[in-house]
């Protein structure tokens, strides 16, 4: 057994709080005690094997990205001053850039090149103190692509020395850029796939639901295929403009609804009912130059979840400290509400129950701050680990 001591404060997410003056004890890959130190069960602290001096610092459980898509070739950093200069997200898009220029690049690049560099990705997000990342597919829109993409992730997930990783299914991210493609067709043709995705290792499907984008019938109708292939349904909604997204999500019960940057009080409403997740994305929300009603979901109730949107357009970050910091700045959220958001909501967009909270018997998956108090998120800006513990084994 290990055990963590002297952990000035650790921010549980539990019903415990926050707990001064603290110790955990993981047996194996699970957290067997936690608490105030001092107070370890014997019959454990006669197990315990290897100690770690915490310093006194801020403990929290490992973070978790609940929206990233990490798997692609190439770049669209041009499109940053393409934005910079005024233009929107759909400008860009009939400017030959956008979803289809990765498209194109992605299926130049060959499968083990790909699953190199969604590896080198992925490792980073340790270095932002995360320890579970949701990955989407989303930059092959055919359906050899999008399953090796689904198993590429899936053997990643496997791997001890990258974060753990939640595989979503995005077929349906764009019309692809092949001749005679268009949104019903290839509405039709990812509902077909869905079942071959959850064979392949998915286990959430997530579809782009916007103006210009799949349409409300559209995504009703690849959801309700995924459900009944036993993927969780998920959506971006209400990005780009109010279409409907997040009350789709209400009435499919997905896990999550996300971006949400035209949501309003109905939507929040609509969500908190039905138990769908609003997931938000501080730094896709900056660049977009457009911020989504916050206050409006922490008044309805509803769970906020956060994510990187890491993607090689509009989100080129890998650290949910940073996301933190920025919900904190943007959202005017309180560190606690951000750091709750960024472990325990996170946790539940991925309807996951055994991580996102310092607590005895789920996974020691914990990470040992910089700093004494979790304040030092917005006060660092990217506010590093000093340790992260991926199933009660340290992170080199």
């Amino acid at each position: 057994m290990r055990r963590l001591y002297n952990i000035g404060r650790l921010f549980t997410g539990a019903e415990e709080g926050v707990i001064p003056g603290a110790a955990i004890i993981f047996e194996g890959d699970r957290i067997a005690w936690c608490g105030h130190e001092g107070s370890e069960p014997r019959v454990l602290m006669d197990a315990v094997s290897d100690d770690y001096d915490c310093g006194g610092g801020l403990v929290t459980a490992g973070l978790i990205d609940a929206h990233s898509h990490p798997l692609y070739a190439g770049d669209r950093m041009a499109e940053v001053a393409m934005r910079s200069e005024g233009l929107s997200y759909a400008e860009i898009a009939k400017a030959g850039g956008g979803i289809k220029a990765t498209v194109k690049s992605t299926r130049g690049e060959s499968a083990s090149a790909l699953e190199a560099a969604g590896a080198r990705r992925l490792a980073q997000w340790f270095d932002g103190g995360a320890t579970t990342v949701e990955a989407k597919t989303g930059y092959h829109l055919n359906r050899d692509g999008e399953l090796a993409a689904v198993r590429i992730l899936k053997r990643l997930s496997n791997r001890d020395d990258l974060p753990r990783i939640e595989v979503t299914f995005l077929a349906a991210h764009a019309v692809p850029p092949d001749r005679g493609a268009s949104l019903a067709g290839h509405a039709n043709q990812v509902a077909a796939w869905c079942a071959d995705a959850r064979a392949a290792g998915a286990r959430f499907c997530d579809v782009f639901c916007d103006s210009g984008y799949f349409t409300i019938g559209q995504t009703r109708k690849i959801l309700q295929a995924a459900v009944r292939a036993k993927l969780i349904p998920r959506l971006h909604a209400d990005e780009l403009a109010r279409t409907g997204g997040a009350k789709l999500a209400a009435e499919v019960h997905a896990a999550s609804a996300d971006h949400l940057l035209f949501a309003d009080r109905s939507d929040a409403r609509a969500m908190a009912r039905a138990g769908v997740v609003a997931t938000l994305c501080p730094v896709t929300a900056l660049s977009m130059g457009k911020l989504p009603p916050v206050k409006q979901f922490v008044d309805a109730g509803t769970v906020i979840a956060l994510g990187t949107d890491h993607n090689p357009g509009t989100s080129g970050i890998t650290s949910m400290s940073q996301v933190i910091a920025l919900a904190i700045g943007l959202f005017k959220m309180s560190a606690a509400q951000a750091l709750f958001a960024g472990t325990v909501g996170s946790a539940q967009s991925l309807d996951l129950t055994d991580r996102g909270k310092v607590k005895r018997s789920l996974l020691a998956d914990v990470v040992l701050w910089d700093a004494d108090h979790e304040g030092g998120f917005a006060w660092a800006f990217g506010l590093a680990p000093r340790q992260v513990w991926k199933g009660g084994a340290p992170i080199e």
